[in-house]
């Protein structure tokens, strides 16, 4: 059965930076080979690339959002369809020049983080042990990313389907909740990144996950 498309945050940001990218482009139709359609073409090009969960998509949607941060008048604006500026002006000998960062495009900044986590769903990950732990020995355990969560107020957890259940403190265990540490993205087959690894001892309490007392942290564990 074909999955039906849901707008969350994950799907409405790269619409708007596709939308965004299409409102320059015709607006600009007078110099159609400018840095300012170049911008755009990144942009369309990485949310197509998004869509297919391609992870280089995230780096380009990252360029199309800080090329535009930038704004120095007359000489550079690369900014996509809108823009809230601030700043400063200088006059020179010849003109007025103004110095200006735009406030839309870092605050879209924040979203990159959200769109590294959900390319990574329906990607296989390796978890391996840290050091030695209560957990005996269940490592290495692979396991299939199938979501991303928001536990508590902490963005971007994984939700991780295991593919060897295991028994811990009388539950049977098949499903973990993983985030990097730092708050850093975890990259596909880089070794030794260390995550926070939570157990999810009952599927239902995925449906609220407010009280991460719920999902008790076990230790530290290796991702790759």
């Amino acid at each position: 059965m074909k999955k039906q498309f849901e707008f969350t945050t994950e799907t409405i940001f790269p619409i708007i930076v596709i939308l965004l990218s299409l409102i320059n482009i015709s607006n600009r139709t007078e110099n159609i080979f400018s840095l300012s359609i170049l911008v755009s073409l990144i942009g369309i090009i990485g949310t197509v690339l998004y869509f297919f969960k391609n992870p280089f998509s995230t780096k380009l949607i990252y360029i199309w959002i800080i090329a535009q941060v930038i704004i120095i008048v007359p000489f550079l604006d690369l900014s996509q369809g809108f823009s809230f500026k601030f700043g400063f002006s200088f006059a020179t000998s010849d003109e007025v020049v103004g110095v200006n960062f735009n406030l839309l495009a870092i605050l879209l900044l924040g979203f990159i983080k959200i769109l590294e986590a959900s390319n990574l769903v329906g990607k296989k990950v390796t978890l391996k042990e840290f050091r030695q732990s209560n957990l005996g020995d269940i490592f290495p355990i692979n396991g299939i990313i199938t979501k991303r969560i928001n536990l508590n107020n902490e963005k971007d957890w994984l939700l991780v389907e295991l593919e060897k259940p295991f028994i811990y403190n009388g539950h049977n265990i098949n499903q973990s909740l993983i985030k990097r540490k730092e708050d850093k993205a975890i990259k596909l087959k880089e070794k030794n990144q260390i995550i926070f690894f939570r157990l999810v001892y009952n599927e239902k309490d995925l449906e609220n996950t407010l009280d991460k007392s719920k999902f008790p942290f076990i230790d530290w564990v290796l991702c790759e």
